[in-house]
């Protein structure tokens, strides 16, 4: 559950434990799906790439709730699509703040995930080039559970590894060298850093498991996702998405390029990906991965022995994009140059149509950029 209070890091770790008085339902309960009415793909702008056809559709339901990311006012909050009215969001129902005043950082990931403990939690990265955070809670009542502070490689996004009980985080700083952006990129740096989860108990700073730089490195590195069906990590970012084996438990859990029967990386390079900034899975297809880049929403087929583009649209400066297991979809776009979002969210083969506007929350004085919105349940 999100609460509003502040998240522990290197300059607080005495942790505020108390309670603000929130609503206290549980985020995962009412993560339910808008009806999809099924607008079709070429509703939405220039001519798409792929295969184009309706997606797969629930029965409509009535509704789901999704969070959304502000960096440039350091808070999240989650919202309900039943409560939209006129184009507008409708007030929060839960918030989460990054910290207070100079201590606060942008939220640039959130997910909810079922701990080896036994915990159920919300994990949210984020922070600056200067520094980067990640922070652990337990999902009935906020309580911290383990974080760090500190990070280099600008964290982007996470993933939690529930064998071997580990959360991986990626970013778009560091090792340039060893993953060397192409003549025509125009980003270089990124890599991936390997945390322990917490063990009940145990709630304090997260410790690091050591990896070799060569194996860490990933240049601009955006988006992670655990594949249960293939039992692969997807990792995505720059111009390539990746699939990796995960070996070793705890602290000896370590990442392998995935390979074929002739021992080649399992892979996708294409220039469609370049500034890859999302990649999440799709609960209703699973042979599907969908990943945004600074012009595209693309559609990933997984279910052969290579990954390869399914489907793609143009779309504005995409910086998020969560498909519901109704077949609606939710993502943002930068649409100001701030190089992180605006105030609305798209809604695709949904009965909205039009963009969604949040508006502030008492105490917010900058304009809202809503870097993701996530689907709670994902």
């Amino acid at each position: 559950m999100f609460l509003e209070h502040e998240t522990p890091t290197r300059h607080n770790i005495s942790l505020r434990r108390h309670i603000m008085s929130l609503d206290r339902r549980q985020l995962l309960r009412g993560s339910l799906a808008i009806g999809a009415a099924a607008v079709p793909f070429g509703a939405l702008a220039a001519p798409a790439h792929g295969i184009v056809r309706e997606p797969q559709a629930q029965a409509p339901r009535t509704g789901f709730s999704l969070a959304l990311l502000d960096a440039n006012n350091q808070i999240i909050t989650n919202h309900h699509t039943r409560d939209i009215r006129n184009g507008k969001f409708g007030k929060p129902w839960a918030t989460f703040r990054t910290g207070q005043g100079s201590k606060a950082w942008d939220p640039l990931e959130l997910k909810f995930r079922k701990l080896q403990s036994g915990e159920s939690a919300f994990l949210i990265c984020g922070g600056d080039r200067t520094e980067g955070h990640m922070t652990i809670h337990r999902n009935s009542d906020g309580t911290p559970l383990g974080w760090v502070s500190g990070l280099t490689n600008f964290p982007h996004s996470l993933e939690y590894l529930s064998t071997p009980d580990v959360i991986i985080v990626v970013g778009t700083q560091g090792l340039d060298s060893l993953d060397p952006k192409p003549p025509e990129a125009g980003r270089s740096g990124g890599c991936y850093e390997l945390y322990l989860a917490p063990t009940r108990g145990s709630a304090g700073p997260l410790q690091k498991i050591p990896v070799q730089d060569e194996d860490r490195a990933f240049r601009q590195a955006h988006g992670v996702v655990w594949d249960e069906t293939k039992q692969f990590l997807w990792i995505f970012g720059g111009n390539k998405i990746r699939a990796y084996t995960v070996t070793g438990k705890r602290e000896h859990t370590r990442l392998k390029r995935a390979k074929d029967k002739e021992g080649k990386d399992i892979e996708l390079v294409s220039s469609l990906f370049e500034n890859g900034h999302d990649l999440q899975p799709d609960p209703l297809e699973p042979q599907y991965l969908w990943a945004t880049s600074s012009k595209e929403i693309i559609q990933i087929n997984k279910a052969g022995g290579y990954p390869r583009i399914q489907w793609s649209i143009p779309a504005r400066s995409a910086k998020s994009f969560s498909r519901d297991r109704s077949g609606s979809a939710i993502w943002t776009s930068d649409t100001k140059g701030n190089a992180y979002g605006d105030d609305k969210v798209r809604f695709l083969w949904s009965s909205m149509t039009d963009p969604v506007t949040a508006e502030r929350v008492s105490g917010e004085t900058k304009d809202k950029w809503i870097y993701k919105a996530r689907l709670l349940d994902i």
